[in-house]
């Protein structure tokens, strides 16, 4: 008796594989193995990752989208390099995303599950800094602010932090010793964190724009003393 046929498996859709090369070049960047500066090629790319360029070109060109590479003619696509008006922007932009979060969670109330979120996302920075681990910190620190936009449960603003959050992961990766300086930024994040259990909305917005403006006021400080200039890089 013959055995059945086997039926074949289906191909990958080439835009499901987009979205994984996509995925794939998205948490390099933010990991930093493809620092501020670094020159992508596309057809090298597409060799790493065994599959054709055209995937590897709409990952990239979305990746632009999203304000991670920038294209530039005759000198290609490139990991972003970000200024101190660009951290300014996406701090600007953040607190703007973060208040209109926090309005409508303080009112309707603050859930169990997301102060569960957010007391594991401060233990975890905590963890974090006593490690001097400064990556973690880094991820922490932005897991918390995520977690208070997610909470909103607006589908588009949390898709706009999300971007804005890459966005900030890709500048702190050149000044993570910025975070040797916050020996209080365990602290700010408990408070907020008291306050969103409060539910008191005003002390939570004036909270929340002391913490941008102390994380501004040392960026810009680092900025202008300590970060040198980045070579660009091929990748």
């Amino acid at each position: 008796m013959s055995s059945p046929k086997r039926k074949p498996e289906p191909r990958v859709p080439k835009r499901t594989l987009a979205a994984v090369v996509t995925s794939q070049i998205r948490e390099r960047i933010i990991a930093g193995a493809y620092p501020p500066g670094t020159q992508l090629n596309e057809g090298e790319l597409a060799a790493r990752f065994a599959t054709s360029r055209g995937p590897v070109r709409e990952a990239l060109q979305r990746l632009v989208q999203e304000g991670l590479l920038t294209s530039t003619p005759h000198k290609g696509i490139a990991v972003r390099v970000l200024t101190a008006d660009d951290l300014d922007d996406l701090y600007f932009a953040r607190a703007a995303v973060e208040r209109a979060a926090l309005q409508r969670l303080t009112a309707r109330g603050a859930p169990a599950a997301l102060i569960a979120n957010l007391e594991q996302a401060v233990e975890q920075l905590a963890q974090a800094v006593d490690n001097e681990d400064w990556h973690q910190v880094s991820a922490a620190d932005l897991r918390f602010h995520q977690h208070l936009v997610n909470a909103a449960r607006s589908e588009r603003l949390s898709l706009m932090y999300a971007s804005l959050a890459d966005q900030t992961r890709l500048g702190l990766n050149l000044m993570l010793g910025t975070y040797k300086g916050r020996t209080d930024l365990v602290d700010e994040h408990r408070e907020l964190l008291k306050l969103v259990g409060s539910g008191d909305r005003q002390a939570l917005l004036d909270a929340l724009d002391r913490h941008f403006g102390d994380a501004m006021i040392t960026l810009r400080h680092h900025i202008d003393t300590q970060l040198p200039a980045e070579p660009g890089r091929r990748a």
